[in-house]
């Protein structure tokens, strides 16, 4: 999984012995003009459709479901948890929309069924994930992550997945948040997950391409967009502060958690279900290992648990 702050404390340990060595040489260059992608309207939409528009429904329609799985490192683990709760329950998403680790849960979420998923994720490591980029373009290049999702995920586009997916990403070039929507599914979620000035870039079409949570950080927004009528935010970052110490790391990452959560607030806000499981660990570089993992995983299943009949109420609601 990609992680903001695993990669920016990594990147605060490496950058100035790569300097004063002067390793900086060529670069790994990003280029994925390949990728399909789209911009989003990032305006509240209705949470909930309107009564007429169901009364004119033909019969046998029902509300699509969406997830919009947001970014927040290695915490991401608790998506693990909202996949096993809907999964026991019977509930399968129709839409799902990812940003930075989300789009790893989206990713995954799509292309596999959950009992798979849990065992990929109890096995995966965040070495394999590592591929240090020695150039001012960036310290990692992310094609390390970008072949492990295309392994696990074993579809070669987005469109082709059987669940309709959404990856989001930020056009810095542009300043506007945008979404792919067909192409490589290991490009989508590598260029979702790059962070400023830690990852190498992506260009598409000219335009600079980064993590997508600089945006979007839970893509409620995009998942309306691909015609969800009923969103549950996945928000495994804002409910708890990263550790914060009198140290310039520290100091960073919790500007970045204020700055990222209250100009999150309002795409949050528009979901009808929103999940917000406090992560048993407050570092978000530690995926720790299977005590940990099962932690992080019963958190957000408890938090999904909680809200199943709220969810269930909906869904029959909107029949």
């Amino acid at each position: 999984m990609s992680s903001v702050f695993a990669w920016k404390k990594m990147a605060l340990r490496l950058t100035v012995p790569l300097l004063l060595v002067g390793l900086y040489g060529c670069s790994t260059v990003n280029q994925y003009n390949e990728l399909t992608a789209e911009d989003i309207d990032m305006v509240p939409a209705a949470s909930v459709q309107s009564a007429e528009k169901w009364a004119e429904a033909e019969q046998g329609d029902k509300p699509k479901l969406a997830i919009a799985f947001g970014g927040g490192a290695s915490r991401g683990m608790m998506h693990l948890g909202v996949m096993k709760a809907l999964y026991e329950a019977g509930i399968d998403a129709d839409i799902v929309t990812g940003t930075s680790v989300g789009s790893i849960a989206a990713a995954l979420y799509s292309s596999n069924e959950y009992p798979d998923i849990e065992r990929k994720m109890f096995a995966f490591s965040e070495h394999e994930i590592v591929d240090i980029n020695l150039s001012g373009a960036g310290l990692i290049k992310g094609k390390a992550l970008a072949k492990w999702i295309d392994k696990h995920a074993g579809y070669e586009d987005i469109g082709d997945l059987p669940v309709t997916t959404g990856i989001v990403a930020t056009n810095l070039t542009q300043q506007k948040a945008v979404m792919f929507t067909g192409g490589d599914i290991g490009w989508a979620v590598q260029t979702s997950s790059s962070v400023p000035g830690v990852f190498v870039p992506v260009y598409h079409h000219g335009d600079i391409l980064v993590d997508g949570g600089v945006l979007s950080l839970v893509p409620v927004y995009a998942a309306r967009q691909l015609g969800a009528d009923i969103v549950i935010a996945v928000d495994v970052f804002c409910s708890l502060p990263p550790p914060l110490e009198y140290s310039a790391i520290d100091t960073m990452a919790n500007t970045f958690w204020v700055q990222s959560c209250i100009a999150a607030q309002d795409e949050i806000d528009s979901a009808d279900i929103v999940l917000a499981p406090v992560s048993p660990d407050p570092s978000l570089v530690n995926f720790g290992g299977s005590a940990e993992r099962t932690a992080a995983m019963n958190v957000g299943y408890q938090a999904m648990m909680e809200a199943l009949p709220a969810l269930k109420a909906k869904l029959t609601a909107l029949k």
